[in-house]
């Protein structure tokens, strides 16, 4: 397309945002959207329906998409604080310019799609290696350390493989089930963390900041799967590494917004290059040290020569004696699988806790579900939660409506594709937010009233992407094992 050259030759990213649903932000939404430009995407043309083809209508050009200049968009970032409310900030844009609008980064022009059915035909037409575009500032690090690229910062044949690597004995939901008993006793030192809480309340019936306790929770039970070892994270004493850890992961996406919206020649001037790499550092070193022990368990296995120890999952252990992964590319590797793990698991118990207590009906129904399959005093197995739908729909729509991450982008390197009428060139790069199926009720409060029928046959707009988070099945069953003990 010829526009692409008026452009400077910039490589486009997509910027799948999902649909939305409004709440309370840092200005009115409605006098933004009144401010809507006339070359703005009708909301109505493109948020329902993909359009009527290429042969009733003109395809429009890159040129026609609106969206905030460099200028209005750097203001909004830094002077109005939406740095750290990103999700917000696409409400705003959404209401203004529709479900389609342009962003200007540095050299970089940003395509953001906030309709599941938009977000749909970006993904419908990927080809064979998805790309990310959003990545640059993990690789900056990984290049600087020396060490390989991972899961999310690899890109074509080489992510193909990686990924075919590691999903051995992890994507699939009966291997995932091989955790069961691993999970089970992480739940059970959680439930007895929670009790303490409790008891150590002014009113013996608190969990102070219940959001941190998930967050532990789920560290503990993902490092225990992939890494094959328990890292105190439920301990009275949680150790200081453990602790360092936890503090870096929050430190590193805090300044990672920073080092991604302020140019490069800031970086010695300001403090937030530094910090990123810091706490990025600080990752892979925790990351590095729980492998090493792992190579010195087979090592020692092997000059001793007996039979092999039981193991907790394997995971580790068979990635690094079948050859799948070095013990280099393993460094590179699951440091990143734990940090998605993590979040998704935390973030979806924390806000299905908070809807449940604000649904009773749908909560009794819930305890009902899971008493009815897990009388009391029996541990729950995987072949429960096969028996347990309304469970599964709890943590299938608050991710919907929650997602962990508020942007995920692509990069259509193949082909020109066309979006909602519009038709973009190659390296047209799309980042698509994997929970958003289908438009989400009109406020956040009564979402979950919804949940008891029409989820169950909701299909997912995403169900045709070809990358999905390789952690996503450990993650998932770490929800659905833990959400029978918290009920």
């Amino acid at each position: 397309m010829n526009s692409m050259g008026a452009l400077g030759g910039a490589r486009l990213r997509w910027a799948l945002l999902g649909t939305r649903v409004p709440f309370p932000v840092l200005g009115s939404q409605g006098a933004r959207a009144k401010a809507a430009i006339p070359t703005a995407l009708p909301a109505a043309q493109t948020a329902e329906a993909p359009g009527t083809g290429p042969g009733d209508r003109r395809l429009r050009s890159l040129k026609e998409l609106s969206g905030p200049g460099r200028l209005r968009l750097l203001f909004q970032l830094l002077a109005q604080g939406y740095v750290l409310h990103l999700h917000q900030l696409q409400v705003l844009n959404k209401a203004k310019y529709g479900p389609m609008w342009i962003n200007y980064i540095g050299p970089q022009i940003h395509v953001n799609v906030a309709s599941a059915p938009l977000l749909e035909q970006v993904m419908r037409q990927e080809g064979k290696y998805p790309v990310r575009n959003d990545m640059d500032l993990w690789k900056e690090h990984r290049d600087l350390q020396g060490l390989t690229y991972g899961p999310f910062t690899t890109e074509g044949e080489s992510w193909y493989r990686l990924r075919q690597a590691l999903n051995q004995r992890m994507l699939k939901p009966a291997d995932a089930a091989l955790y069961t008993n691993a999970l089970n006793e992480v739940v059970d030192d959680f439930m007895v963390r929670l009790n303490q809480l409790r008891a150590e309340s002014t009113l013996g019936d608190h969990v102070p900041d219940i959001a941190h306790q998930f967050y532990f929770f789920a560290l503990e039970a993902i490092c225990y799967i992939l890494f094959e070892k328990r890292i105190g994270c439920l301990e009275r004493s949680i150790p200081q590494d453990t602790k360092a850890f936890v503090r870096s992961v929050g430190f590193m996406f805090q300044n990672s917004l920073y080092a991604t919206f302020l140019p490069k020649w800031t970086r010695p001037l300001l403090p937030y290059w530094r910090r990123y790499l810091d706490g990025w550092n600080t990752i892979f070193s925790f990351g590095k040290k729980l492998i090493d022990q792992k190579l010195e368990e087979i090592e020692a296995q092997l000059q001793a020569g007996g039979p092999e120890e039981p193991r907790i999952s394997g995971y580790l252990h068979f990635l690094l004696t079948s050859g799948q992964l070095s013990p280099r590319e393993a460094e590179g590797s699951l440091p990143e699988l734990l940090m998605a793990g993590v979040d998704t698991t935390s973030n979806t118990l924390t806000w299905a806790l908070y809807h449940l207590s604000k649904n009773p009906e749908i909560q009794a129904a819930l305890h009902e579900e899971v008493v009815g399959m897990v009388p009391a005093g029996r541990v729950p197995q995987y072949k429960d939660l096969a028996h347990m739908p309304l469970l599964k729909a709890v943590l299938k729509e608050t991710l919907r409506l929650y997602p962990v991450v508020p942007v995920n982008s692509r990069v259509i390197t193949d082909k020109e594709i066309e979006v909602g009428g519009f038709l973009f060139p190659k390296n047209v790069s799309g980042a698509g937010e994997p929970g958003f199926p289908a438009a989400p009720p009109p406020r956040r409060p009564t979402a979950l009233t919804l949940m008891c029928c029409p989820f169950f046959l909701c299909r997912h707009s995403l169900s045709c992407a070809i990358m999905w988070c390789p952690g996503t099945p450990a993650s998932s069953l770490s929800l659905t094992a833990s959400s029978p003990s918290a009920g």
